[in-house]
């Protein structure tokens, strides 16, 4: 034959000795071949399991069973109720009694002859409140997220629930906790193992945390157990919310603290003397003496994603602060804008998350391009993915590319960027854990192609829907359905972006 002649199977092309003989052996290779890549082999697991019940008022009772078709290989099969309780189940069945409200994102781990395996049942669970009678029942359930199930190895815990689609009607919760952790003492030594340490708003419990380790609760680990505090809706539309500690529901501690939603604070709690009586002063408006902090590799990333994601595809973290310090810098300098008009920030009533997608043109690329939006006295706040936690900004506080930030508004607005006409390299350390991230395209690119350059580091996204006051349902890289990372990340917006190791990410922006 010559070249770039074609063969079609008959007996009159040949160019192989034994003609029919061979064309039989391949052919026979060949369906095969085809047989393994279209019959999915027979004894594939299927990863799954049940409640008994899924909503009710506290305390609720809760039984889990492990209705995968694989067993456990010895006893790796591990639960996380979403409230902080984790636990491991050798028999595959367990129960779980939730305490507060809420709605508790539930997953399973678990290793079986396949390897291991995550299923995440997205706000499963949905805990009230005791109603006043039994007369009148809840009506309404939480709508579920769809079940992501992972096959890679992912951290240990879920670090935070996404905000439910559908929230019963007498939830009157905010979804995402602040959260707490420290030192603990009474009367000078450490608090012993098995004391409830209780965060009270007013006279109500709003969380609890058992003591594991004597003279500390919760731990400094992105996914240890911590105290986790709720506050409700009208608590919150009050003014800032104060928080007191107690020991054994007997002992208060002379320390406090401010709710912030997704926030992790660090406060030494010590308790001694006689049972106070609460009591409950007007909250200060100065800045809390904590700053919320939670444990991140902080080594610089060395490490660079340079190839094409071979698949297209997000956790609770989830965090706005919902209440804050009330006082900012007396006086802000006038901003006069220069430089290469850019996109527009809108601004809804209430917390909005942007972001900040190229360089900004010297004399407009710090804090100060806020002045125009009213914050109502609120203070704008910038997540330090180094030290995993929130940092002030100042009109003086310079301004990054892929920079998130959290800004009040108590109106409707709107803000010009204005770009510099030179660009260049841009380069972001993400950090192992949540990082605030902002794409730099100017218009919407799906998540997968935005975050190409570290699509095997990243694992989830969320953003923030500014009209609703609530996060959006999370985008997986990998993930399926609405978890699917083919869903657009828009210029201009704040993300929550978690990194399974520490990366750098790098993207050349040509000048304006």
């Amino acid at each position: 034959m010559n070249p770039g002649d074609r063969c079609i199977a008959r007996p009159t092309c040949s160019y192989h000795p034994g003609n029919d003989r061979y064309f039989s052996w391949v052919l026979l290779i060949f369906l095969l071949i085809f047989a393994g890549m279209v019959i999915p082999a027979e004894g594939a697991s299927s990863i799954d399991f049940t409640a008994n019940i899924t909503s009710g008022s506290y305390p609720l009772d809760v039984l889990f069973t492990d209705t995968s078709s694989l067993p456990v290989i010895g006893d790796s099969r591990r639960w996380d109720f979403g409230d902080g309780a984790i636990a491991f189940d050798p028999t595959g069945t367990i129960s779980h009694t939730y305490l507060q409200e809420g709605i508790f994102t539930v997953r399973l781990d678990r290793t079986d002859s396949e390897g291991y395996h995550s299923l995440i049942k997205y706000d499963y669970i949905a805990v009230t409140g005791p109603s006043p009678t039994q007369t009148t029942p809840v009506t309404t359930t939480p709508t579920t997220s769809p079940v992501t199930t992972a096959t890679t190895v992912i951290p240990t815990t879920t670090q935070v629930t996404t905000t439910p689609t559908t929230v019963p009607t007498t939830q009157p919760t905010v979804q995402i906790p602040s959260e707490f952790f420290g030192q603990a003492t009474l009367s000078g030594l450490p608090v012993p193992a098995g004391a409830r340490i209780t965060a009270r708003i007013g006279s109500r419990n709003a969380g609890e945390v058992v003591v594991v380790s004597p003279g500390t609760y919760g731990g400094a680990g992105p996914f240890d157990q911590r105290l986790k505090v709720y506050a409700t809706s009208s608590e919150i539309a009050a003014g800032p919310v104060l928080i007191t500690f107690w020991l054994n529901e007997a002992l208060q501690a002379p320390q406090t603290a401010y709710f912030q939603s997704g926030t992790s604070q660090n406060i030494a709690l010590d308790f001694a003397g006689p049972t106070p009586t609460p009591t409950f002063t007007t909250p200060v408006t100065t800045t809390p003496t904590t700053s919320p902090v939670t444990t991140a590799t902080t080594g610089s990333p060395t490490t660079t994603h340079t190839t094409a994601p071979t698949t297209s595809p997000h956790t609770t973290v989830t965090t706005v602060p919902t209440t804050g310090p009330t006082t900012l810098p007396t006086t802000s300098p006038t901003v006069t804008p220069t430089g290469v008009p850019g996109i527009t920030l809108t601004f809804e009533p209430g917390w909005n998350h942007i972001s900040i997608p190229r360089y900004l043109s010297p004399g407009s690329d710090s804090g100060s391009i806020f002045t125009s939006v009213d914050t109502s006295g609120r203070p704008i706040w910038r997540y330090n993915s180094t030290i995993q936690l929130y940092e002030r900004v100042y009109p003086a506080t310079h301004l990054n590319a892929t920079d998130s930030i959290w800004v009040y508004s108590s109106s409707h607005v709107t803000l010009p960027l204005f770009f510099s006409g030179t660009q260049g390299l841009v380069e972001r350390n993400l950090y192992s854990g949540w990082n605030g991230f902002g794409i730099l395209n100017l218009t919407e690119v799906p998540a997968r192609d935005a975050l190409f350059p570290v699509y095997s580091s990243w694992k989830y996204s969320y953003g923030f829907d500014p009209i609703a006051q609530r996060y959006e349902v999370s985008i997986v890289n990998g993930g399926m359905g609405i978890h699917n990372d083919s869903r657009t990340l828009i210029p201009g917006k704040g993300y929550w972006l978690f990194m399974e190791e520490n990366v750098t990410y790098r993207v050349f922006i040509p000048d304006s």
